[in-house]
């Protein structure tokens, strides 16, 4: 009886010396910031939240067009939004531009103006215009000509998500 006495004492010791660690309320949020594909409006789209509780929609998929083949555009859209939040924390969601990768036209992103591709976003469908649909690629800036882009430097657009990426985050 008495060792059985002395090892409740040890383990309510123990117990009362343990702390619940909480995290804070802004380290919470701040762990939600990032690419997510959002399904809440009915329309597949990839989102991007500042951590601050903002969310923007970056791009919507409707096209059906690669649904035959279980390319489905919520499957794009939890595919492309995972990748864009890999790269946003790689550091190489600078620049989106286009690319070619094994002889199809992608969407890519690069970390610097004019740079290489670093990163696949999307395969395009053949014959494609990817100027245009790069151009329309954005929910924040469909149809606007080269948004921010350094289209006069280069033959392809580079557009500069990162400011926007940078403005949202403050």
């Amino acid at each position: 009886m008495g060792m059985r006495k002395s090892i409740t004492s040890i383990i309510m010791a123990i117990a009362s010396s343990i702390t619940v660690v909480t995290i804070p309320r802004a380290a919470q949020a701040q762990a939600e910031k990032g690419f997510i594909c959002d399904l809440n409006s009915g329309v597949p789209t990839t989102t991007y939240r500042d951590g601050k509780g903002t969310s923007e929609p970056w791009i919507k998929w409707v096209s059906e067009h690669f649904s035959e083949a279980k390319w489905t555009p919520q499957a794009r859209c939890e595919t492309v939004s995972k990748r864009l939040e890999q790269y946003r924390q790689e550091g190489k969601l600078k620049y989106v531009t286009l690319g070619i990768e094994n002889d199809q036209q992608i969407i890519c992103v690069a970390s610097r103006d004019n740079g290489p591709c670093e990163g696949i976003v999307y395969t395009l469908k053949p014959g494609q215009d990817g100027i245009s649909a790069l151009n329309n690629l954005f929910a924040w800036g469909s149809g606007q000509q080269n948004l921010e882009s350094s289209y006069e430097s280069s033959t392809i657009p580079y557009i500069n998500v990162g400011d926007r990426l940078n403005n949202q985050s403050n």
